[in-house]
């Protein structure tokens, strides 16, 4: 009798030990570090303001459409800016040139087939020689997706990734629907602006020379 007693407890301490032996080959849950260590939007936000405030200059390869009541015009155009001055070649949709543009810190100069003239800002030369106005001192801010240092910003947004969503800036609306990596910036691929006459859709092919 006292044998089976023994027999029996050794038999529940079998069962014991492989019970609590497979209790320790289940490893603990944790959540992924990744979830604990992602940053809020606007952190990123000031991070990527941070990083294409340091850009001073750039070359770009795109397409412009412009649209008001009067008119619908498109054009192709080559832009380089530096810290003070523009210079920008206008194509037709065929490829011809069309006009240049250069903004220098002291005036605007505008060049066509029949006639140079200049002005003391873009918007007055663009409007009496190409029939809207292009807001290039602006534009030079907002096509890297900041606002412009010239006047405070009404109203900005901007998306999970830290990126520029929406700007309100000198009576435009300005809208950024997609970015392109380039070295190590995030830049915008299409800029939709408008006010309450005109609107503007930017496509950038190409960004270059970033400085």
């Amino acid at each position: 009798m006292l044998l089976s007693i023994r027999r029996g407890h050794v038999g529940w301490l079998i069962v014991l030990s492989a019970l609590l032996s497979g209790c320790q080959t289940i490893a603990p849950v944790n959540e992924p570090e990744s979830s604990l260590n992602l940053e809020k939007p606007s952190v990123l936000h000031a991070k990527h303001m941070a990083a294409i405030e340091k850009i001073q200059g750039f070359s770009i390869k795109g397409r412009i459409a412009v649209t008001t009541k009067e008119k619908n015009a498109s054009a192709r155009l080559d832009w380089e800016h530096s810290a003070n001055n523009d210079n920008v070649d206008i194509y037709s949709p065929l490829g011809g040139k069309v006009a240049n543009i250069i903004k220098t810190p002291e005036q605007v100069t505008f060049t066509d087939n029949k006639q140079t003239l200049t002005a003391v800002d873009t918007e007055t030369l663009t409007q009496d020689t190409l029939g809207f106005s292009l807001p290039l001192s602006g534009l030079s801010y907002w096509a890297l997706g900041k606002p412009s240092n010239q006047s405070i910003a009404n109203a900005m947004t901007w998306d999970n990734d830290g990126k520029t969503k929406t700007l309100i800036q000198d009576g435009w609306n300005i809208e950024y629907n997609e970015y392109t990596n380039q070295d190590v910036y995030s830049l915008p691929k299409k800029v939709l602006l408008n006010n309450d006459s005109i609107t503007i859709k930017l496509i950038i092919d190409k960004w270059d020379e970033i400085k």
